[in-house]
């Protein structure tokens, strides 16, 4: 299911070549990741077609400039992690893995996908804590995957439990002055 052609195997050893792993139904246009050997670029596409619906597929391409980080994900690829995409939702503090794959496998972080709920005062105010982020979360399985999602949504839960500061309560419960 990795859609490799006899062309295509011929470059395995190709110095010149990076491979590009991609999901089938986006194509080489929307790579998830590239890896400068062969191995990496197959134990990965391996792992995610074993979930992802539509498959993912690897392809050779030339090793000019891509725009995408060759190598990025070489290291957790290597260890034996897989990126799993993790649906988190504030209500009923659900948790849901799904058979797909994230338009990157950077994983979700609270400095870059979080911070805007901790730091943006007018939409704490307008929106409260409610939240139904998606991300991937790096792990050797789906159950330590979804056990590292869980921590991560007490995490952003005990934030929520934080008092605001002096600053914050005069933006978030301004006291109206009377005329």
């Amino acid at each position: 299911m990795i859609g490799l052609s006899e062309s295509d195997l011929l470059k395995v050893d190709d110095p010149q070549s990076v491979w590009l792993v991609y999901p089938f139904d986006q194509g080489t246009e929307r790579p998830i990741a590239a890896f400068t050997g062969f191995m990496s670029a197959f134990d990965l596409a391996s792992r995610l077609n074993a979930f992802v619906e539509n498959g993912i597929g690897i392809r050779p391409v030339p090793s000019t400039p891509t725009n995408i980080e060759v190598d990025r994900y070489r290291q957790l690829t290597q260890v034996g992690m897989t990126p799993f995409l993790i649906r988190l939702k504030s209500h009923g503090n659900m948790v849901e893995v799904i058979d797909g794959v994230a338009e990157n496998l950077d994983e979700i972080t609270l400095e870059n996908n979080v911070s805007k709920f901790v730091s943006n005062i007018q939409f704490r105010k307008k929106v409260g804590w409610e939240f139904d982020l998606m991300g991937t979360f790096w792990a050797p399985s789906r159950r330590l995957a979804i056990k590292k999602a869980r921590t991560f949504t007490s995490m952003i839960t005990e934030l929520e439990n934080r008092m605001p500061g002096l600053f914050e309560k005069k933006l978030l419960f301004p006291v109206h002055s009377q005329i």
